[in-house]
């Protein structure tokens, strides 16, 4: 009965997760639209707060090589860039290309 417990719990915990998306292409894409920076500091500084942040957390191909692009492209391009990636990873918005 103890086992059979045991392994109810595991099993809920693991369906639990850790509230992070299955996809990691999904929790790269979510980590890189809540990067930001803090808002006591200029909005350029906050730009590249946010980029140091994505540089060390990412984790997928796909998603680092979005980013070399976008930061190769135009301001006025990137949110059009990354629309097909919001798609995919199931976001509407992405703070940091708005």
């Amino acid at each position: 009965m103890k086992r059979l417990m045991l392994m109810c719990s595991l099993v809920a915990a693991m369906a639990c997760g850790s509230g992070e998306p299955a996809d990691p292409f999904a929790a790269d894409m979510k980590m890189i639209c809540g990067a930001g920076g803090r808002d006591d500091v200029p909005p350029e500084m906050r730009t590249m707060m946010a980029m140091q942040e994505i540089a060390e957390k990412i984790k997928t191909p796909e998603a680092a090589r979005l980013m070399a692009a976008v930061a190769q492209a135009a301001p006025s391009e990137r949110a059009e860039l990354v629309k097909p990636a919001l798609a995919k990873a199931g976001l509407t918005r992405c703070r940091l290309f708005d």
